[in-house]
């Protein structure tokens, strides 16, 4: 993929989500750099119960 691919593809990203961000009304909204790091977190939690269950474990998370 070449750079003027990239840079399209990019484009159209960001127009795709201007677009349902109109259309649905939302209002934007600064998230700090804490709450990246809760979701970053939960992402990477969510992989690693995927892949022990995978690999044959029973996982149980505790609250």
């Amino acid at each position: 993929m070449g750079p003027q691919k990239a840079i399209h593809a990019i484009g159209n990203l960001i127009l795709r989500l201007c677009y349902h961000i109109l259309v649905s009304g939302i209002e934007y909204e600064e998230r700090e750099k804490e709450d990246y790091e809760k979701i970053l977190q939960k992402r990477k939690e969510e992989r690693m119960i995927k892949e022990l269950e995978k690999s044959g474990y029973k996982v149980e998370v505790a609250s």
